[in-house]
């Protein structure tokens, strides 16, 4: 016997036929979110990039260096990349599963994401490596009803095991969201916002920080001070998408 919401879930995909989240266009493929035309629109980040923030430059000859922003004011965490530029398809994807809990946007995220995980796989070698997501404030994470950062981490390090630290860093106050605030607004709004809760599971350790978008690297900053505060070596910072600029 056919379960009662899986019934009617076909009845409604029967009448109400999917579209793609982007372009509208109807979709034939069962659970399918995004067309392929829409898809192949995402923009992969390639060389030169700053070799520290992973910014792209406009120039796409040369090879990777520093960018003037990290060369005038260098970045507390070692390293970040992303894999895309934050816009769409993938800006939509990521809002849907940030803000709707869209948790079907997660298999085309990780289609997205997957030419960047072999690479990322051999960064990530070291017994002494450990994986974070970037936390939520509690009430918020209630409301929400998923952490992004936790779902993605999962996608970005599929082996990751025990290696990835779910509850290692909280945020110690629920915040304004970023995306209503400039650069310096940014910085106040979460200054002293995230702290370790064991230092120990950081201490000696390189880490792995994930977050679903780079805008200004505001939020990957404080945590890394966080961090290294708590002991930690090094942090490379791991995020689906860029802002450009």
């Amino acid at each position: 016997m056919i379960p009662w919401r899986e019934w009617s879930r076909g009845c409604v995909e029967l009448i109400y036929p999917s579209r793609c989240y982007c372009c509208r266009i109807g979709l034939t493929r069962k659970g399918q979110v995004i067309c392929a035309d829409c898809l192949s629109k995402a923009h992969y980040l390639q060389s030169p990039l700053c070799s520290c923030c992973g910014r792209e430059f406009p120039d796409s000859s040369g090879t990777d260096h520093l960018c003037g922003f990290c060369l005038r004011q260098p970045p507390v965490y070692g390293r970040a990349r992303s894999v895309v530029r934050y816009e769409d398809p993938v800006s939509h994807l990521l809002h849907r599963l940030k803000y709707a809990a869209d948790t079907s946007t997660l298999p085309v995220l990780a289609q997205v994401i997957e030419p960047f995980v072999h690479g990322l796989a051999q960064e990530f070698q070291s017994a002494h490596d450990r994986i974070i997501p970037v936390p939520l404030f509690p009430a918020r994470l209630k409301k929400r009803g998923l952490n992004q950062s936790l779902l993605l981490a999962r996608i970005f390090f599929p082996k990751a095991g025990d290696t990835l630290l779910v509850d290692a860093m909280t945020r110690t106050r629920d915040t304004p969201p970023q995306t209503t605030l400039n650069g310096d607004a940014r910085r106040k709004n979460l200054k002293g916002a995230f702290a370790v809760r064991d230092p120990d599971t950081v201490q000696g350790r390189r880490i792995f920080l994930v977050d679903d978008v780079y805008t200004t690297g505001t939020t990957v900053t404080e945590c890394g001070r966080a961090l290294f505060a708590a002991g930690a070596v090094d942090v490379y910072v791991v995020t689906v998408a860029r802002v450009a600029g």
